[in-house]
C-alpha cells in the first residue's frame, strides 16, 4: 500500500500543477458566482436556480476535468518514458493503476469540495438554507466523478488521449441516458434492440444513481439507504473497471 500511496501523492501533485484544474476552478467560481446576480430576475426561486445551477456545474465541470486531466496522465509517462522508472521496480503494474485512479480522484474531489464550499457561500449569500440534500447530491457527484475516473483508467491502457476522452463522454452520455434507452427500446424497438437495451443498460455505467439534483432542489426527502447503495455500486464498478484495465496494461509491452 506504501507503493500505491507514493504513486497517488505524485498523481495528486501532478494533477494539481496542471493549469487545466485551475481553469476549471475559476470558471467554476465564475459560473456559481453568476447565479448570485441572475437569480433575482426569477422572483421567488432565487435559491433553487442557484442549487440547480450550483450542482450542475459542480457534476459537468467535474466529468470534463476527469476526462481532460486523466486521458493524459498514463499516455503521457508512457511516451516520456517515465513509466520505466516506476515498473522497473518491484512495482505490480496493478498497483500502478491503482495509484493512479486515487490520485486523479484525490485531486478532483479536492476541486469538487472548493466548488461545494463556493456552492454553499453563494447560498448562504443570498439568504438560503443550506440543506442535507445539497451535500448529498455533492456527495453523488464526487462519486460518479470516481466512476469516470475508473472509466478513463480503462481506456487510456490501450489507446490515445483523444479516443480516450472521446469513448469516455460517449459511455457518460449512454450512461446518463440508459435508462431512457431502455424504456424507449421497450415501447417502439423490436426484439432485437430490446435485448440489446436490456444488456447495455447492465453493461453501462447507470449515472441517473448518482443524481439527487431534483431532490435538492426542491428540498425533497431522500434516502440514507439509496446514498449507502450508491456508494456500494460505485465501488463495485471502478474495481471491475480497474481490473480489466489491469487486465490489459500488464499485457502491454514498452519499448
Amino acid at each position: 500500500m506504501t507503493k500505491v500511496y507514493s504513486i497517488a501523492l505524485n498523481t495528486f501533485r501532478e494533477s494539481i500543477r496542471q493549469k487545466l484544474l485551475c481553469v476549471s476552478l475559476v470558471f467554476g467560481g465564475i459560473f456559481l458566482a453568476s447565479t448570485y446576480v441572475l437569480s433575482p430576475l426569477a422572483v421567488g426561486a432565487r435559491e433553487k436556480i442557484m442549487t440547480d445551477v450550483g450542482l450542475a456545474a459542480i457534476s459537468i465541470l467535474g466529468v470534463l476535468t476527469a476526462v481532460l486531466v486523466g486521458s493524459t496522465l498514463v499516455h503521457k509517462e508512457v511516451e516520456k518514458r517515465a513509466v520505466f522508472m516506476v515498473l522497473t521496480r518491484p512495482v505490480p503494474r496493478y498497483q500502478y493503476l491503482l495509484g493512479k485512479f486515487a490520485g486523479i480522484v484525490a485531486a478532483i474531489v479536492l476541486m469538487i469540495t472548493v466548488m461545494a464550499g463556493l456552492m454553499a457561500a453563494t447560498v448562504a449569500l443570498g439568504r438560503g438554507f443550506l440543506r442535507p440534500a445539497m451535500f448529498a447530491a455533492v456527495y453523488l457527484s464526487t462519486l460518479e466523478v470516481a466512476v469516470i475516473c475508473a472509466v478513463v483508467i480503462f481506456f487510456s491502457t490501450f489507446t490515445t488521449p483523444i479516443l480516450t476522452s472521446f469513448f469516455t463522454l460517449c459511455l457518460f452520455a449512454a450512461g446518463s441516458l440508459s435508462n431512457d434507452l431502455r424504456v424507449f427500446a421497450e415501447k417502439f424497438g423490436g426484439s432485437f434492440m430490446k435485448i440489446a437495451m436490456e444488456v447495455f443498460y447492465y453493461i453501462l455505467p447507470n449515472l441517473r444513481v448518482f443524481n439527487l439534483r431534483h431532490e435538492a432542489v426542491h428540498d425533497l426527502h431522500f434516502s440514507i439507504s439509496d446514498l449507502f447503495m450508491a456508494t456500494v455500486y460505485a465501488a463495485a464498478y471502478c474495481s471491475v473497471l480497474l481490473f480489466f484495465a489491469h487486465l490489459v496494461f500488464r499485457r502491454r509491452e514498452f519499448s
